[in-house]
């Protein structure tokens, strides 16, 4: 089968090309770099530029296409609002567009974000597909309009096209913005001799649904083709988990055993929901899918990560 997976040099598609490497011939698509351990071919492909997207689609011809490029960090989207639209929103257009003409028979899976929920009481939660949407910032927002023209092209065009909206998950190779990797990275560099023994902390007690990233990769292949086309699909463990729970795993894994805390209220998001966690009931049902992976396992395995990525500068 050939499959063309956008974002493939980013933290999730490194993953999914994995999961999807055995008896399938994977094309990536990136806009500048290309990961060295790709398991498969690379085309250029600026999400922004319908061209460019569409000479990509129109070498591979896919049979599947994953789409996880995208601007992922929520302080990107702040930044610059327009640019986050153009990617997250006009992306998803370029490539449906591009699979209408040159690939009209091929699967697409479309990836979202729970961000799309946006401020949410106790009473919602779990929060399953039916919740209303109420995006908050920019990241939300350029999701749930990419949600919204994945329908229209899937409309327009007679596509099979399928939208999962990811919650928090995290592993080896993901970006130190994020807060496991960050705590991990500041943990390997005090176990490295190359910092003092203190982890700067942000917010530490906003509860959120945290998978493995090795996880997310099964369920993207899951609701890709166990799915129905046109429909919404949450992908979670279903429990919340506090930065402050993984930052205790973290440190009791740690070979340093007196590493202190510091709070940076820079790093703060008063505005975060105190806790939220979903519902994949939906997932599981269609696929099967449940999460394999303990965090304890996520955590340990992004640590030993960050040791060899802390050795090697």
């Amino acid at each position: 089968m050939r499959i063309l997976i956008t974002g493939a040099g980013g933290f999730a598609g490194a993953h999914l090309a994995r999961e999807l490497a055995a008896d399938n011939e994977l094309t990536g698509a990136v806009r500048d770099v290309a990961p060295r351990d790709f398991p498969g071919g690379i085309v250029r492909m600026d999400l922004t530029d319908p061209s460019s997207v569409e000479e990509a689609v129109a070498k591979v011809r896919p049979d599947e296409i994953y789409h996880l490029g995208g601007v992922s960090a929520p302080s990107e989207a702040a930044q610059n609002p327009k640019w986050a639209f153009d990617v997250n929103m006009g992306g998803v257009f370029n490539i449906l567009s591009a699979a209408a003409r040159h690939a009209p028979g091929c699967a697409t899976l479309v990836v979202s974000s729970s961000e799309v929920y946006g401020r949410v009481g106790a009473g919602d939660l779990p929060l399953t597909e039916r919740q209303p949407l109420r995006p908050a910032g920019a990241y939300a927002y350029t999701k749930l309009a990419g949600e919204r023209a994945a329908a229209l092209c899937a409309e327009r065009d007679g596509l099979r096209v399928v939208i999962v909206r990811p919650f928090n998950h995290t592993g080896p190779g993901q970006d130190t913005r994020f807060v496991a990797p960050a705590f991990a990275r500041q943990i390997a560099l005090i176990e490295a001799g190359r910092a003092e023994p203190v982890v700067t902390t942000g917010n530490l007690d906003a509860g959120r649904d945290f998978l493995d990233a090795r996880d997310v990769a099964r369920a993207y292949a899951a609701a890709l083709r166990q799915g129905v086309s046109g429909e919404v699909y949450n992908i979670c463990s279903g429990k919340p988990v506090t930065p402050r729970e993984i930052l205790e795993t973290l440190l009791a894994l740690s070979t340093v055993k007196d590493i202190a805390r510091k709070v940076d209220p820079a790093r703060g998001r008063p505005s975060d929901n105190p806790s939220v966690f979903g519902d994949a009931t939906a997932l599981t049902a269609r696929s099967g899918w449940r999460p394999e992976i303990p965090l304890e396992r996520t955590l340990r395995d992004l640590l030993v990560h960050e040791r060899a990525l802390a050795r090697a500068v």
